[in-house]
């Protein structure tokens, strides 16, 4: 179904059932209690879903999810000054946060997972925007019917994700521990270029001038044409902020990491099938696998025209990029840093962009950005569509064309449809803003995908309005997910990033005076008083995805596409070429279920991890001293059918280099029903030689 079929099903079905909603209450606060030093707890939970759903963010593009390759996660990092004020900072393996989830995060971390102390305000979710995580789970309609290729909004995805992520808030609030900050910064070239130079140099001198400073990044060769500045038209900082724990003892690890880097991180494409974290999240598994900190959390920033810098979109790719960034953080974490000392104080704001202007998509948006285009290119909905004639010109929105305009669909309709349907599909238009200060660092929330420029005029007037020595940080994707926002030269030309800006022009101007507004309010000493607040959200129709009963033809005739929807994953990560003889095996459980409020901890989707015989017993693989486990990147497991209540699941090993040949080896499964499976033992070399078919595995007895 298209974009236009899935709004003309929306309508129709909010004409015949009407609309669910979410709604609830954040309390505020209770009193804090001073700890009389710096605490700092962290926690990781896992938030992958069950197969099934269209992946997010890609809208029609989109695939659905078989399976999973590295799993998603939730990170949050709870700071607390010595007079008892917290704020959690958490960030979730998604492609976008919307508002609705994060009230209801923040209402269940302080009602239901111990996290009393902290308020809506105190609590920044952030995604790190992988679109091979699911779609469903907004509180727009419009987004529950065009970000991904299935419309609806399910209840049952929304409130797991939900709870999740506030267990891990409330997990990480019970970790808190005396710590100190410490904060270093370097520049990291190699991952990320500029998708859209033509807007990025129509900001005149200030972009010419940040051509200059990179002058030093290096250039990356493609196979395909790149201009070379791009590679330098990013801002290539990266911030850690480690916490070591009090008093510091040498060797020892951080208790926990947040890391600032801005990016798309968009590597593996669009015709995979299955969740992946994608760069940010696999170099946060990498460094915590690898004896690191207990949490690692990544948090992008102004990336709206920055893409991760990809020739292949694959897994040698992703895996080569994330070492890169892994890497720059461990060196990072290495050196001695500067001391982040102080009270922790806060200013949020919630406001609305309806007074700029009334939301609309452009033209521009449907052919997709540089690099990444849509079907919709070929119809001629390229980059760079403009109004030209002032007596069609939308109010609030300059330049840009509307999607139904003549000059595209070469013929004129009786009236201009943007508007109502901006109107009906109710897109997001309350957002939230904070400002936040941990001592002298700076940290400013971003409700979207704001482009380099624009991020750096915004960092300068929070520096401005609240003086401080070092860089600000900001945090893009945080706490509501309104698309694009560019400057109004770059809107102007009306590439994909202009096109996505919903609000237009003025829209920039806004988010600029408040976030100065905020800032400047940095000196008021006394506390901000939290309240609670209730809160509703019209989600449009409801729908249901997940493992179901599958047509079986129809599912036959996604089994002939398996080879190319996962060839960009089981392949050779030395070679790149796809290697069809990896070891898999097979077997059969109970059709997976969504877990009750009562059952947080149940699996969704099967834990696989490799064992070796030692002297007779079985034992954990181990690589590099880590177990090799579908925790980290050489584990894909996918539904191959699902009928008559029973899933038949698949697990491919991506055996990595350097294993024994003739080692005895087994895959293990404990299954959703709780279950445990194991492929019969094999070599390395067996295995090849029958195609890496290891067997169909039975129920067995746990330790066996």
């Amino acid at each position: 179904m298209g974009p236009l079929g899935r709004v003309i099903w929306m309508l129709a079905a909010l004409l015949s059932s009407g609309c669910a909603s979410i709604t609830g209450f954040t309390p505020s606060p209770v009193p804090p209690v001073a700890p009389h030093e710096f605490r700092v707890g962290a926690a990781c939970v896992d938030i992958t879903p069950m197969p099934g759903y269209a992946f997010g963010g890609m809208s029609a593009a989109g695939k659905i999810s078989r399976g999973v390759w590295t799993r998603l996660h939730a990170r949050a990092i709870v700071l607390e000054d010595q007079s008892g004020v917290a704020v959690a900072m958490v960030s979730c393996d998604l492609w976008s946060i919307p508002g609705g989830l994060a009230d209801r995060v923040a209402e269940l971390a302080a009602t239901r997972y111990g996290a009393a102390g902290l308020s809506r305000e105190r609590i920044v979710l952030a995604a790190t925007h992988t679109h091979h995580s699911p779609g469903n789970y907004s509180s727009s309609i419009a987004y529950n019917a065009l970000a991904s290729s299935k419309p609806g909004f399910d209840r049952r995805l929304f409130e797991f994700f939900a709870h999740r992520i506030a267990s891990a808030i409330g997990k990480a609030w019970q970790n808190r521990q005396a710590a100190t900050l410490v904060r270093s910064e370097t520049r990291v070239g190699r991952i990320a270029r500029n998708r859209s130079m033509d807007p990025f140099l129509a900001n005149g001198a200030p972009a010419l001038a940040l051509l200059e400073a990179n002058a030093g990044l290096p250039i990356q060769a493609t196979s395909f044409p790149v201009d070379e500045r791009a590679y330098r038209a990013i801002d290539p900082t990266l911030t850690v902020i480690r916490a070591e724990a009090s008093p510091r003892v040498a060797g020892q690890p951080p208790l926990a990491v947040m890391a600032f880097y801005a990016v798309h991180p968009i590597v593996m494409g669009s015709e995979g099938e299955i969740y992946n974290s994608d760069i940010l999240g696999i170099a946060s598994t990498t460094i915590e696998r690898g004896h690191g900190p207990t949490v690692v959390a990544m948090f992008n920033g102004p990336e709206g025209d920055v893409t991760a810098n990809w020739e292949r979109q694959d897994r040698p790719s992703a895996l080569k990029l994330a070492g890169i960034l892994a890497d720059s953080i461990q060196a990072l974490l290495q050196q001695p840093g500067r001391d982040v000392a102080g009270p922790i104080r806060y200013r949020q704001t919630r406001s609305t962009l309806l007074d700029v202007a009334q939301p609309m998509s452009g033209a521009s948006q449907l052919g997709g950005s540089e690099g990444d285009w849509s079907f919709f290119r070929s119809g001629g909905w390229i980059e760079g569509l403009r109004e030209e004639d002032p007596q069609r010109r939308v109010k609030g929105q300059g330049s840009k064309m509307s999607p139904f305009a003549p000059d595209v669909l070469l013929t004129s309709l009786p009236f201009e449809p943007s508007g109502l349907i901006g109107r009906v599909l109710s897109l997001p238009r309350d957002f939230t803003l904070g400002v936040y200060w941990i001592g002298d660092l700076t940290i400013g929330t971003l409700p979207g995908e704001f482009t380099t420029m624009l991020g750096r005029r915004l960092a300068a007037a929070i520096a401005e309005a609240a003086p401080t020595r070092d860089r600000v940080l900001l945090v893009g994707l945080a706490n509501e997910y309104l698309s694009y926002f560019t400057t109004e030269a770059e809107y102007d030309l009306q590439h994909y990033e202009g096109g996505s800006m919903l609000y237009g022009p003025g829209a920039a101007g806004k988010i600029e005076g408040l976030l100065r507004t905020l800032a400047a309010d940095s000196d008021r000493t006394e506390p901000v008083r939290s309240v609670g607040k209730s809160y509703a959200y019209n989600v449009g129709p409801t729908a249901s995805f997940g493992v179901k009963e599958f047509d079986l033809l129809k599912h036959t005739e996604r089994l002939t596409d398996t080879y190319y929807s996962l060839a960009n994953v089981l392949m050779d990560e030395r070679t790149g070429i796809p290697a069809p003889n990896f070891p898999y095996m097979v077997w059969v459980d109970a059709n997976p279920k969504w877990p009750s409020a009562e059952g947080e901890g149940q699996l969704v989707t099967p834990e696989v991890r490799i064992e070796t015989r030692i002297g007779g017993e079985w034992a954990p693989l181990l690589v590099d001293g880590v177990p090799e486990t579908d925790e980290g990147v050489d584990v894909v497991t996918t539904v191959v059918v699902s009928l008559m209540g029973k899933t038949r699941w698949n697990t491919t090993w991506m055996v990595p280099a350097g294993q024994d040949e003739g080692a005895e080896l087994r895959i293990a499964a404990k299954g959703t029903s709780g279950k445990e499976f194991r492929s019969s033992p094999f070599t390395l070399t067996q295995a090849r030689k029958a195609w890496g078919f290891v067997g169909i595995a039975s129920p067995q007895e746990p330790g066996r």
